[in-house]
């Protein structure tokens, strides 16, 4: 076996290159469309995570707009950079969210506020190791590159919690998407081990962006041959 330890927004152990999850998905959007729309999702939730908006997906313009984006840009099979993102912000690729005009929905003059929050965090020092490092490939963090199983380790403890709850969320939404491009299989394929899941599966009404993707990968991820580990000391910590 080959272990390695992945460390996002740190250049301990391997860098974890988090914003490349902005790239653009290999083959037909509309193959795979529910599960890339959660992992949007995700990585909306999580960015507007990091500037302190509340991400609620039918509430949060902002939360619509940026899903909108990247939406629109990964079916034409172009990749974003948060630079782009901040960009298409300001000027995007539709006049229309829903049935309403853009300007009605969300105001470019008070899109400029998304923006500057935006920019700030891409200039902020801290947040350039988030940029460097290996892609979030589930194939290579379960593969070594001669074909031997490899242990990964993603280990956040140096991040604050909502940075936590981002690339959790993300990781997660990723392992179900690979997921569900296997085949099925009565044999464990892979297996997800999370340790201490106090704050990442809470019981209702608390939501999380974690909490799907881990219900769905508990519901359905065994047909794949993927098993689900969560440790906790407190049982309270689960949903019911």
């Amino acid at each position: 076996h080959d272990a390695v330890i992945y460390t996002p927004g740190s250049q301990a152990g391997i860098p974890l290159n988090v914003l490349q999850s902005l790239e653009a998905p290999r083959g037909s959007f509309d193959d795979d469309a529910e599960d890339l729309r959660d992992e949007i999702a995700g990585i909306v939730s999580g960015i507007l995570g990091l500037l302190g908006i509340e991400a609620d997906p039918l509430q949060s313009r902002e939360f619509i707009l940026l899903s909108n984006l990247i939406e629109v840009a990964w079916r034409k099979g172009r990749s974003l950079t948060l630079e782009g993102l901040i960009t298409a912000v300001s000027d995007p690729p539709f006049d229309k969210v829903g049935a309403l005009p853009l300007e009605s929905v969300y105001p470019k003059r008070e899109r400029q506020g998304l923006m500057l929050a935006l920019n700030n965090l891409l200039a902020s020092p801290g947040f350039a190791a988030w940029r460097e490092g290996e892609p979030l490939d589930v194939a290579r963090l379960l593969r070594a590159p001669d074909g031997r199983p490899r242990l990964s380790i993603v280990y956040t403890a140096h991040l604050s919690d909502p940075e936590r709850l981002f690339i959790t969320a993300l990781l997660l939404d990723k392992v179900k998407t690979w997921m569900r491009q296997q085949g099925g299989t009565t044999e464990l394929r892979a297996l997800v081990y999370m340790d201490e899941i106090y704050g990442y599966f809470p019981p209702h009404p608390a939501n999380p962006p974690t909490k799907r993707p881990l219900l769905t990968l508990l519901k359905q991820a065994r047909a794949q041959g993927v098993g689900v580990v969560l440790a906790t000391q407190n049982p309270v910590d689960l949903d019911y």
